[in-house]
């Protein structure tokens, strides 16, 4: 009878236990973002990491308060695509299992319109004309894009991010750290076989015509200025024409074109001497930026201080009754090649942003 006790209370026992393993349980380690910032129209891959007593048959529901989610519902993992405008957004996943519920949150930080650090990343949305490329880690582990101009002929080269974003209209603004790592020019002109250009680093903006401008637009928007000053002085107005601070050598010079309906192109220029963007040396490195408000006033800052203030577009389409919003197609930031093609300039690349907001970047 003593075992017959004995057997009875193990099999109650084990009934205990087997009941226990039957009650669900949920707990919630993480909720991750592959990231910590982003830019708009980005899709970015989201996580929950949960214990669960029963993990095949876990349910997941997502919610975001903008942007929009764009796979099935009921997984770990779900991506969402950032809203259009900068901001602090917020993404909620519900575990579910049984009727035991878990709710986390995440923030989700959207920085600005388009951005590309190069760090961790092998390879790079910018597209390069005659130049070869190659990541480069500083000793304090930021990684950077460094490129050389590849051609026997041409003395300037771009390296450009194309949007493909049809709405993408002024207000618009671009920043990037620039410089040179070794062989910065230091000369007026580079020379290259039979063709020469001013030793200038340039930001350019091609922009794109819409039904609502009717073919009467700007084409072209160009900021181009000499990082250094030459040995050989900066180049002299020849034309009787002055800079607007009154010189006649400049250092800094803007470039609006506009594009008649018939396609007629005109270009205007407007010369500085600015003594505000001359201040590179090799491995010295300086975050330019360049941009337009809703006022169509051109706006330029180096290392966050403004440098710059123009009116030169506003002006241009006045002068050619030009309608309609401003369209960006593409941002082109033009590099130097050798004179000679020797001696190439190594040219630093990073923390590149674009923006779309009033607020322009600095």
């Amino acid at each position: 009878m003593k075992y017959f006790h004995l057997l009875i209370s193990l099999i109650i026992s084990l009934g205990f236990f087997s009941c226990s393993d039957e009650s669900e349980s949920l707990t919630v380690d993480t909720l991750n973002a592959m990231g910590d910032e982003f830019y708009c129209n980005q899709k970015v891959k989201v996580w929950m990491c949960v214990n669960s007593s029963d993990l095949w048959n876990t349910n997941y529901t997502w919610t975001c308060d903008s942007g929009m989610l764009t796979q099935p519902q009921g997984l770990n993992e779900m991506t969402w695509k950032a809203p259009s405008v900068p901001g602090t957004y917020t993404i909620t996943c519900t575990a579910t299992v049984g009727d035991q519920s878990v709710i986390r949150s995440h923030k989700m930080y959207v920085s600005s319109y388009f951005f590309e650090k190069f760090s961790g990343e092998s390879q790079t949305s910018f597209s390069l004309q005659n130049a070869k490329s190659k990541f480069v880690t500083e000793s304090n582990g930021n990684q950077y894009l460094q490129t050389t101009v590849n051609s026997p002929t041409e003395p300037t080269r771009y390296i450009r991010h194309s949007f493909g974003d049809d709405a993408l209209c002024i207000p618009f603004s671009v920043r990037a750290k620039v410089g040179f790592d070794k062989y910065m020019p230091t000369t007026q002109l580079i020379t290259v076989g039979k063709k020469s250009a001013n030793a200038v680093l340039e930001y350019r903006w091609n922009m794109r015509s819409d039904l609502t401008n009717e073919n009467n637009y700007i084409g072209q928007i160009r900021m181009q200025w000499y990082p250094h000053v030459p040995t050989d002085g900066y180049p002299v107005l020849t034309d009787g024409t002055t800079t607007v601070e009154g010189t006649t050598d400049w250092n800094v010079c803007l470039i609006a074109q506009h594009i008649s309906p018939t396609g007629i192109k005109t270009e205007v220029n407007e010369y500085h001497k600015l003594n505000t963007m001359n201040i590179f040396q090799n491995m010295s490195y300086h975050t330019v930026s360049m941009g337009m408000a809703s006022d169509e006033v051109l706006v330029s800052f180096v290392d966050g201080s403004e440098v710059l203030r123009s009116n030169i577009v506003r002006d241009l389409r006045t002068a050619n009754n030009c309608v309609g919003k401003m369209y960006v197609s593409n941002w082109e930031i033009y590099q130097l090649n050798g004179i000679g093609a020797r001696n190439l300039p190594q040219f630093y690349l990073d923390d590149c942003y674009a923006s779309n907001v009033d607020d322009l970047l600095k």
